[in-house]
C-alpha cells in the first residue's frame, strides 16, 4: 500500500506540474469504455452489482489519450463499485454535447452530501474516512482524474441528490 501511495503521489505531482506526456489521438469513445468495462465486469459480477453501458448510436470520435482516459474511467467505475452495495447498479453513458462527448458514471451507492461535492476532487479528501482507509484508497484518485481530464481539454464534476441517493461523475472530452 505504501508503494502504491508513493507511485500515486509521484504521478499526481508530475500531472499537476504538467510533466505527464499525453498521447492525444483520435479514438472512438465506446472502444475506450468497453475495454475498461470488460476488465472490471468480473468484480461487479462477484459483488452482485449490475454494470450497464448505454451509448448514443452515433458518437463522434474524441481527441484523447486512450490510456489516461482509461485510467480515469477505471478510477470512477472502481469508486462506484466500492461505494455501491450488492444489488445496486452502475451505469456508464456517453453522448455528444456541443463539441464534446460527455461521459457519465452513475451509481446507486452511498451518495454525497452537498458539502462534499466541491471537495471530492481535492488531494487526500475522503468522504468516508474509515471505509476509504480500510479499502486502501489513497485519497488522490479523483484529484488525479481531474488533472488528467483537464490536460486533455475536458472537464470533470460530481453530482448527488444526497447521502444514500447515489452519485454521478461526469467528464467531457473534445470531439474531433
Amino acid at each position: 500500500r505504501l508503494q502504491r501511495l508513493v507511485r500515486d503521489l509521484q504521478q499526481l505531482s508530475q500531472t499537476e506540474a504538467g510533466q505527464v506526456s499525453m498521447n492525444i489521438q483520435t479514438h472512438k469513445p465506446d472502444g475506450i469504455v468497453q475495454a475498461v468495462v470488460d476488465r472490471m465486469r468480473p468484480q461487479f459480477n462477484e459483488k452482485g452489482i449490475l454494470l450497464n453501458v448505454d451509448f448514443a448510436q452515433t458518437l463522434p470520435e474524441v481527441r484523447a489519450d486512450r490510456d489516461r482516459t482509461a485510467q480515469v474511467l477505471t478510477n470512477l467505475i472502481g469508486n462506484a463499485l466500492q461505494y455501491t452495495d450488492s444489488g445496486g447498479e452502475v451505469r456508464i453513458t456517453a453522448l455528444a454535447d456541443n463539441g464534446f462527448v460527455r461521459f457519465t458514471v452513475t451509481d446507486t451507492g452511498c451518495g454525497l452530501a452537498a458539502t462534499d461535492l466541491d471537495r471530492v476532487f481535492q488531494r487526500f479528501y475522503r468522504v468516508d474516512k474509515s471505509r476509504s482507509r480500510a479499502s486502501g484508497g489513497s485519497g488522490i484518485g479523483l484529484t488525479l482524474a481531474k488533472h488528467l481530464i483537464e490536460a486533455q481539454g475536458g472537464d470533470i464534476s460530481a453530482t448527488s441528490a444526497g447521502p444514500g441517493k447515489g452519485s454521478q461523475f461526469i467528464f467531457t472530452l473534445p470531439t474531433v
